[in-house]
């Protein structure tokens, strides 16, 4: 590794660092799952506060690892807040938002990863971005509907349903890990 963090495989001048504008967005996203979290007890905020100082880390030093860590983190304050709260709709938004803002911190890390910061990699961000809520606010409405056509259910019902969706979405993400060949980013490394 060259100490401007590229592998110099590929120039001097590459910088493996996930891109901006994903970095931004994602930590943007996170920090709206943290904003739900504050209709809940102390305790939910201060998960939602640690998860997002976790998660910024991951996006710093370039860890899937640690964005997968603070992600859940912030998961288990928003989960925490709506067991204690009567209204369902901070949760279901909270959980969007970090579900946006795990899919896109994994995105950018692999990008930098595979083409580096300098690349311009802009449009390619932004159709990630606007693809990623659509489908975030579609299953979220989808979600919502089905526990307000539901009735009266306890707002706990709500809270274990989106658990389990972030456990598959976890689940599906961890097995995509594992069958990668290679590094993260597919290219030979000069060790």
């Amino acid at each position: 590794m060259t100490e401007d963090g590229g592998d110099g495989e590929f120039g001097e001048g590459v910088t493996r660092r996930p891109p901006v504008l994903l970095s931004i967005v994602a930590a943007v996203a996170v920090s709206v799952g943290v904003l739900s979290t504050t209709v809940g007890p102390s305790s939910a905020i201060t998960f939602g506060v640690i998860g997002a100082i976790i998660f910024a880390i991951g996006l710093v030093r370039s860890r899937q690892s640690t964005l997968d860590a603070g992600a859940l983190v912030v998961f288990a304050g928003i989960v925490g807040g709506g067991l204690e709260q009567t209204a369902v709709e901070p949760t279901v938004i909270g959980t969007i938002a970090v579900v946006v803002a795990w899919d896109l911190g994994h995105s950018a890390v692999a990008l930098g990863d595979q083409l580096g910061r300098e690349a311009q990699t802009h449009r390619l961000e932004a159709v990630h971005v606007v693809s990623s809520l659509l489908i975030g606010l579609f299953t979220g409405t989808v979600g919502y509907a089905v526990y307000v056509a539901g009735g009266n259910q306890p707002v706990a019902a709500a809270v274990l349903l989106l658990l389990a969706a972030i456990l598959l979405v976890v689940g599906l993400g961890r097995r995509r890990d594992r069958s990668a060949i290679g590094n993260r980013s597919g290219l030979p490394r000069n060790r």
